[in-house]
């Protein structure tokens, strides 16, 4: 085989395609790796990094591990699972006072309030996604995925780019799954076959029968079990849809929306652990907004949970809070599970991917941005079991960062106001 047909005959097995079909493949051994990877070292090795951003914080009193106390935090439960494989890190923050006005500064470390008048317009530099998509994401089709659990505000945006422009996240799985499965030469083919209830599987069908035939019995299931994981999508969407368009007489119009915030939040988090594993990108963050779709709690639907995040201590709203957060650390759990039954060449897409979960905002009641809700996982990151808890006012998370940027290959010793890196306790 002459060394062009080989080229064009790996580059063609980086995808299926069909009349309007383009499935990206996850890695396979018994496929030859593609050539712009230069050894199959470094396509096992590639790295990722997911950041989850809450609007509204995470309520203190159940989040914050308590120095020398066995008590788990309530919102820290459904994480157990997972409890050698993440660290909660307290005490950090990016010393700014902006109220909910700061929190887009969480992945930045940078708050620039800009006046006119009464009001403030938000100003904002890089965020740590998108630097670290500068180097992660160069071979990828995508440079990075901006998803939300609902529909959220530019100025409340989590990611923004190198010139201050936030990067709005998109909150409808519909428009995703076509981002990521659709053909960008031949939507119409792909929309009309959409309509008609094909599955995008059945678009690539024929190549993906070719495609049977040349790899291995392993590598048979692992492409089985993704298919499986794209049709329960398509499903999941499916339903939305279904719910959309059926009459619904008498029905509240809160009862009309596709879905509610923790399922839609779900599906993000599997759309997010497609594009891992298939390499359409390295990066993604995930912005869990102030209100938008209900939030179900206790039989009750909720059109946001504003109202109990600002509780002045009332313990019935406190607990209603706690839960609606718990629900919040079930579907990262969910996430968290989900990747570490992806094998990426040989070892698992949870410890190839850096998780970092928090939030701008450390108390919503008293609108303090101080003490982070902070917590990093995966990566392959040396978490002991146990968290991080530094004295308030002397760690920047900005040192966080840096030590996560230099485990993911970025060469740097500086990320916004850091002083340094806190690798002795995580790398």
């Amino acid at each position: 085989m002459s060394e062009m047909k080989r080229t064009v005959e790996i580059n063609r097995r980086q995808f299926l395609r069909g009349a309007g079909g383009l499935i990206a493949l996850p890695f396979l051994n018994s496929l030859p790796v593609p050539l712009a990877a230069a050894a199959s070292a470094t396509v096992k090795a590639r790295k990722r990094l997911v950041c989850v951003g809450t609007f509204l914080g995470m309520y203190p009193g159940e989040w914050h591990p308590t120095q020398g106390s066995s008590r788990i935090p309530r919102l820290l439960e459904p994480l157990m699972p997972h409890r050698n494989d993440f660290t909660v890190v307290s005490g950090v923050d990016h010393g700014i006072n902006g109220g909910h006005k700061g929190t887009p500064s969480f992945l930045s470390g940078v708050y620039q309030p800009e006046y006119i008048g009464e009001s403030i317009m938000v100003r904002n530099q890089i965020t740590l996604d998108q630097l670290a998509a500068k180097t992660l994401s160069r071979d990828s089709r995508f440079h990075s995925l901006q998803l939300g659990a609902s529909e959220g505000k530019p100025s409340q945006t989590l990611s923004w780019d190198e010139n201050g422009v936030p990067l709005l996240p998109e909150a409808d799985p519909i428009n995703v799954f076509k981002k990521l499965f659709v053909n960008d030469l031949n939507p119409k083919a792909a929309n009309k076959a959409m309509q008609f209830k094909r599955s995008v599987l059945d678009i690539v069908a024929d190549d993906a029968r070719s495609l049977q035939n040349e790899i291995s019995y392993e590598d048979r299931e692992k492409v089985d079990a993704y298919f499986t994981s794209i049709r329960d999508v398509e499903k999941r969407i499916e339903r939305q849809q279904q719910w959309i368009n059926t009459p619904k007489p008498g029905v509240p119009p809160l009862l009309e929306r596709p879905t509610t915030f923790h399922e839609n939040l779900d599906l993000m988090y599997e759309l997010t652990a497609l594009a891992l594993q298939h390499d359409s990108t390295r990066v993604a963050s995930i912005e869990l907004p102030a209100g938008g779709l209900p939030i179900i709690l206790g039989g009750d639907q909720l059109s946001g949970y504003h109202g109990q995040s600002h509780h002045g201590k009332d313990p019935e709203v406190v607990e209603e809070l706690v839960k609606i957060e718990q629900m919040h650390t079930r579907s990262l759990s969910k996430f968290m599970t989900r990747l570490k039954e992806i094998q990426d060449g040989d070892d698992t897409l949870f410890n190839r991917t850096q998780i970092l979960f928090g939030s701008g905002l450390g108390n919503g009641s008293s609108h303090s941005n101080r003490n982070l809700p902070v917590l990093v996982a995966g990566g392959n990151l040396r978490h002991k079991g146990h968290d991080l808890i530094f004295e308030e006012g002397n760690t920047p998370l900005s040192n966080l960062f840096v030590t996560m940027l230099q485990q993911l290959g970025i060469e740097t010793d500086r990320f916004a106001a850091s002083t340094g890196n806190i690798n002795n306790e995580l790398s």
